[in-house]
């Protein structure tokens, strides 16, 4: 498949830099630098996206992206960021973050692997959902992460004066159950939370 056909492209803030998908580093011009994200690859690291990135005044520089998971349970795209001069590339799951300006600055989400990417343009902040907990960066990086939610399963709904809504999978009871986050702080109310049972000795039902 074509990588431009694979990936979406989510330009909900502003942005100073513009994008092109490459189908191989072969289409990168000889003068262009090449960054690697994660710098240090794995064996398992080989298959991602190669991207031209280009920002006003500055030479174009060429990344390549590492894949995490060849699944379609996990989120792809390519997104701007609360700060218009970062660029947020999420591969099968793994969510990389870098500074357009000096790629050498770059940051991955923790949620590993990344299954929804949430833009919150009013409030400044991209939010990253795993299976069991959520991030949020804002205009300065990564700002927080919340406690684990759920024991794998999270659905983000509404977000109503700065809290968010949703619901996280109780292998306890077997059913959704309703959370709060504070957008802010990243507090969270409600939830399965799987760490606070296992903490207390409780084991699971088999």
């Amino acid at each position: 498949m074509n990588a431009t056909a694979a990936f979406s492209f989510h330009y909900d803030f502003p942005r100073n830099y513009e994008i092109k998908l490459l189908d191989s580093c072969s289409l990168a011009n000889p003068a262009e630098e090449l960054h690697q994200f994660p710098a240090r690859l794995e064996e398992g690291d080989r298959s991602g996206i190669y991207l031209r990135v280009t920002s006003p005044g500055l030479p174009s520089w060429i990344g390549f992206f590492a894949k995490g998971f060849d699944s379609n349970q996990v989120a792809s795209g390519i997104y701007s960021c609360p700060d218009p001069g970062s660029l947020c590339v999420v591969v099968g799951g793994y969510a990389y973050v870098v500074d357009t300006g000096n790629p050498q600055r770059w940051l991955q989400i923790e949620q590993r692997p990344v299954v929804q990417v949430k833009p919150l343009p009013d409030l400044k902040l991209l939010l990253f959902a795993g299976f069991t907990s959520i991030s949020g960066l804002g205009e300065s990086g990564r700002l927080w992460t919340t406690e684990r939610l759920s024991w794998e399963g999270i659905s983000i709904g509404a977000v109503k004066d700065g809290v968010l809504h949703g619901q996280g999978w109780d292998l306890m009871t077997d059913k959704e159950v309703p959370f709060e986050v504070d957008l802010i702080t990243g507090e969270s109310k409600g939830g399965a939370q799987p760490q606070a049972i296992m903490e207390h000795g409780d084991k699971p039902p088999s």
